[in-house]
């Protein structure tokens, strides 16, 4: 008993030790749920990250004994209201690029009756291997045409059986296994992450990236406008700042009537309708 009580105390201060390691190495620590991530998920964002990110799965007491040892105690913080055990990701990577990253890479994976799918489900005409049984009506419910070859089940043609967003029935999640096809994607979600001594939230990681261009966009839009119409010289402003002081001036020119040759042409034209002006003016009196 003895020994198992210096075995268990020498293994948490070793864990700790490393902990304090990463806590001290990598500029961004980030904390999520392991509740539902599944073991081959983590496996393929791990090869995946495994350049600039430790993933860690370790107790919550070990990490806030941990972020004292290492002088940030704030840290403390990010796991307070989490569920016990916790995952932890150490990143040398900034916690809303690694949000967006953690995003984009989810993983197709085999759904589970009453999941959603993620992607249109399309079941390919191939040989299933499986031999014929009461499977078949299964298959004629869903719509999917068969025939009997060598004594298995053949998919007749490719077939839709399911649009991304419908519910997946326990019968089409186990054709789906037996077939090896995979219609949900599955990763993994930052609930809170540590970087530049703020803490922030997973909601505010989560940055639309497309609406984020689209704002820029428009902001140097208008910020390129205002500097045009206020005459602000720049290399990206110049050419429409001298276009619109040229039209400004030919403007002002012609309505003083200063003859020039570029004012020429539009003095005849506002002559000539001042004349048809007068022309008609005259003939009603």
């Amino acid at each position: 008993m003895v020994l198992k009580k210096r075995a268990g105390k020498a293994w948490k201060e070793r864990v700790v030790a490393e902990l304090v390691e990463y806590i001290k190495k990598y500029p961004t620590i980030a904390v999520f749920e392991l509740t539902g991530i599944r073991a081959n998920v983590l496996h393929e964002l791990r090869a995946k990250l495994r350049q600039d990110t430790v993933f860690k799965v370790t107790k919550k007491t070990l990490f806030m004994k941990a972020a004292e040892i290492a002088g940030i105690p704030q840290l403390k913080k990010l796991v307070e209201n989490m569920p016990k055990p916790i995952g932890l990701l150490f990143s040398n990577i900034s916690a809303f690029k690694l949000a967006l990253i953690l995003q984009k890479n989810r993983v197709l994976v085999h759904a589970k009756a009453g999941e959603k799918a993620d992607v249109d489900v399309i079941i390919p005409e191939c040989n299933t291997g499986i031999p014929p049984g009461p499977i078949l009506s299964e298959l004629g419910k869903m719509k999917i045409p068969t025939r009997i070859e060598g004594g298995s089940i053949w998919i007749a043609k490719d077939t839709l059986v399911a649009k991304k967003g419908d519910v997946i029935s326990s019968s089409l999640a186990s054709l789906l296994m037996k077939l090896d096809i995979k219609a949900v994607l599955k990763g993994i979600s930052i609930n809170a992450a540590y970087e530049g001594g703020r803490i922030y939230s997973g909601d505010e990681l989560l940055i639309d990236v497309d609406k984020v261009k689209e704002e820029i966009k428009s902001a140097i839009g208008y910020a390129f406008n205002f500097a045009v119409n206020i005459g602000y010289m720049s290399k990206e402003t110049s050419a429409q700042v001298i276009a619109l002081a040229y039209m400004k001036a030919l403007a002002v020119a012609v309505q003083a009537s200063y003859i020039t040759k570029e004012t020429l042409p539009y003095l005849l034209n506002k002559a000539h309708a001042e004349a048809l002006l007068l022309q008609s003016v005259a003939k009603v009196q």
